[in-house]
C-alpha cells in the first residue's frame, strides 16, 4: 500500500518499489535495496503506524460489538453453522433462532443410503478395511 500504491500522506503518491517480476525466470530471492536508508525507515515508520491505527481500530469494533461476537458464538455453538438472516438478526442485538434447515433432531441428518444399501458393499476394492 505505502511503497506500490502511494496510500500514504505521510509517504505521498510515489512508488518506492520497483516491479520485482517472477522469481522463477531468474530473478533472485532477495531484493535489491532501491531507497535509501533515511527512506526505508520512513517507509517502515508509515506501515507500523497503519498496522497500529487499524489494530486498535478493530480492537474498538469488537469491544463494541462483544455482546453480538457472544450471541454468534452460541448460535455457532448450538447450529454449527450460521445463515445471512441469523447474521442479520445478531446484528440487531437479537438472539437468532435456528438456520432454515436445521432440525433438532439428535440424529443428524437423514442418510442417503444405509451401509447395507450402499454400492460399496458390492465392491470388494472399494472396502474401507482393504484401503489400508
Amino acid at each position: 500500500m505505502v511503497t506500490q500504491w502511494g496510500l500514504s500522506d505521510r509517504m505521498g503518491p510515489l512508488s518506492y518499489s520497483e516491479d520485482e517480476g517472477e522469481v522463477f525466470l531468474g530473478k533472485s530471492y532477495g531484493k535489491q535495496k532501491t531507497v535509501s536508508d533515511e527512506t526505508a525507515h520512513s517507509i517502515d515508520s508509515e506501515i507500523r503506524t497503519i498496522i497500529d491505527r487499524n489494530y486498535q481500530r478493530s480492537v474498538d469494533i469488537l469491544k463494541k460489538n462483544e455482546d453480538k461476537l457472544h450471541l454468534m458464538a452460541d448460535a455457532l455453538m448450538k447450529y454449527e453453522t450460521i445463515d445471512a438472516l441469523q447474521i442479520d438478526t445478531i446484528m440487531q442485538g437479537k438472539e437468532p433462532g435456528p438456520p432454515e434447515d436445521w432440525s433438532d433432531d439428535e440424529t443428524g441428518p437423514t442418510p442417503t443410503a444405509t451401509s447395507g444399501d450402499s454400492s460399496t458393499d458390492d465392491d470388494p476394492d472399494l472396502d474401507p478395511a482393504k484401503l489400508h
